[in-house]
């Protein structure tokens, strides 16, 4: 038990520290902005940050245990997060396009991912708006991820990337792939 909130510690520590933004939560009121406007660029948040090889080899074991997987020590981790957030640009679209633009972002992440020897998936909250859109490789978050991880609640949509160097990069917004691949170039 004590070796599982010491994880549980340092990723909270890691990740919520670099994550002291005042938080705006959507309810069912809620009016979704789906426009590219200043309120959401305002939401938009990029953190950076360096991990030692203790503190990664922690949070990976944790990360392989909410993903129900075994990582490689040799490949970067990516995660495309979903949830349900006031700045939505994608709730703006129909219902077939939203499939095309779920599509399109798994093509994305595959081919940056198979490019830069990388390990991606797909996570999504429990109240995301397109959940019924999720493919059969996407991954329902237990509410780890919700609340030690993507703690911005600002946007629905999200990415984590954990180089095995310790860099890793946290970005909330939609339409990411190209800082993806930016981050994931640089040695």
């Amino acid at each position: 038990m004590i070796f599982s909130l010491k994880h549980l510690f340092y990723i909270t520590v890691t990740f919520t520290v670099t994550s002291c933004v005042s938080q705006k939560t959507t309810n069912r009121n809620s009016i979704i902005n789906t426009k590219y406007n200043e309120e959401y660029i305002a939401s938009t948040k990029t953190l950076v940050g360096k991990l030692d090889e203790s503190q990664y080899a922690k949070i990976t074991t944790v990360l392989a245990k909410e993903l129900n997987t075994v990582l490689s020590k040799d490949k970067a981790i990516l995660i495309n997060y979903s949830q349900k957030a006031p700045n939505c640009i994608t709730e703006g679209h129909s219902k077939k396009n939203d499939l095309l633009v779920s599509e399109n972002g798994i093509r994305l992440s595959n081919e940056i991912s198979k490019k830069y020897n990388a390990a991606d998936f797909f996570v999504y909250a429990a109240d995301t708006f397109v959940k019924d859109l999720r493919q059969e490789n996407f991954i329902l978050d237990t509410g780890f991820f919700y609340n030690n991880v993507f703690t911005l609640h600002e946007n629905c949509k999200a990415f984590f990337i954990l180089k095995p160097n310790g860099d890793f990069m946290k970005y909330y917004g939609e339409d990411y792939y190209s800082l993806v691949n930016d981050f994931l170039e640089k040695k």
